[in-house]
């Protein structure tokens, strides 16, 4: 390849950059356990293929791209369909995070305001509309906008459902995170406490 490249005065190859390669990854299903059925809605492949490694349903959206044109509507429509015949659904919205990444502060708010007003407020009134639903919300990592990659460092969450009580907190953010108090240091205790507790208190926004 290099002697073909120099030939016609291109630049030789230095280096070898593989990426993506690996085994699936050996997971316990949902159902093993938990007891559950479940889904995840999601346009990043990574996401999908460490759901299917769970034992959920990968539910493909037409018009899905994790970016801030993405299908918010046909996303949230198709979770709340699976709620229809499973036990639990992961939708995923990738568009902040690319914001952040393109170091682009107003199109990351424009993406968490479509966020809120396309994705949380209707799943929000769904789940008061049913009663015996749970959600959690909250970004899997910190993506600065200063250096347009992920950061290490506790995120915000909030649980929303019967059996979680409210700490009275006003708004959803890192400052107001930090108030209350609360923290899981393996963030991937979160969803599990979510449903094999009965009673979470302290942990929910009003």
């Amino acid at each position: 390849t290099n002697k073909k490249r120099i030939e016609v005065g291109k630049l030789p190859a230095t280096s070898i950059w593989l990426w993506g390669q690996g085994g699936a990854p050996s997971l316990q299903s949902y159902q093993d356990r938990f007891g559950l059925s479940g889904a995840v809605i999601s346009a990043v492949d990574l996401v999908n293929g460490i759901g299917r490694a769970a034992g959920l349903d990968v539910i493909p959206v037409e018009g899905a791209t994790g970016y801030v044109d993405t299908n918010y509507e046909g996303k949230v429509e198709a979770a709340l369909e699976s709620l229809e015949t499973r036990d639990f659904v992961y939708l995923h919205i990738e568009a902040p995070d690319e914001a952040a990444h393109e170091g682009d502060t107003a199109l990351k708010i424009r993406a968490i305001e479509d966020f809120d007003n396309r994705v949380v407020r209707p799943c929000m009134g769904f789940a008061r509309d049913c009663g015996d639903v749970r959600v959690v919300i909250g970004p899997d990592h910190i993506t600065s906008i200063d250096t347009r990659t992920h950061a290490g460092g506790p995120v915000p969450f909030a649980l929303f459902g019967p059996g979680i009580e409210s700490n009275g907190l006003s708004c959803y953010s890192e400052d107001e995170a930090a108030k209350a108090g609360v923290l899981y240091a393996a963030g991937h205790e979160l969803v599990p406490s979510m449903i094999t507790q009965e009673t979470i208190a302290f942990q929910a926004i009003s």
